[in-house]
């Protein structure tokens, strides 16, 4: 496992993480002044964030994050993740993209939620 990718499921268990445990977890995966956007909001500080993490816990009791695929180069990298609800199934999926600090934590985390996959149409058998 990469340096980058154990940063990334690190940063993931934060999300999840006991709140009296969630700040000092992300001050070691992300800098003090890390910027942080979805499509729900923005903010711009590890105590923010942090914040943040909190509401999304107390909306989603028992999810957590588990990260599928890391790709990386320079100082970016590509995370692809699946929410997990509290029976360990995926309940949403989407993609975060990262700049990183000189340090190697993140800096800037933006969040994209991918569309919830709907059954199509079932296919129709042409003779």
């Amino acid at each position: 496992m990469s340096d980058t990718q154990r940063l990334w499921n690190d940063y993931a268990a934060c999300w999840s993480a006991d709140p009296a445990d969630r700040i000092a977890a992300l001050g070691a995966v992300a800098v003090d002044e890390v910027a942080y956007r979805d499509p729900g909001t923005e903010v711009g500080s590890l105590t923010e964030l942090a914040a943040y993490m909190a509401g999304f816990a107390g909306a989603f009791p028992g999810h957590r994050f588990r990260i599928d695929e890391v790709l990386e180069h320079h100082d970016r990298s590509l995370a692809r993740w699946t929410q997990l609800d509290d029976r360990g199934e995926g309940a949403s999926a989407g993609i975060s993209s990262a700049r990183h600090h000189e340090d190697g934590r993140l800096a800037e985390i933006t969040g994209f939620f991918l569309p919830a996959q709907m059954p199509g149409p079932a296919p129709v058998n042409v003779k």
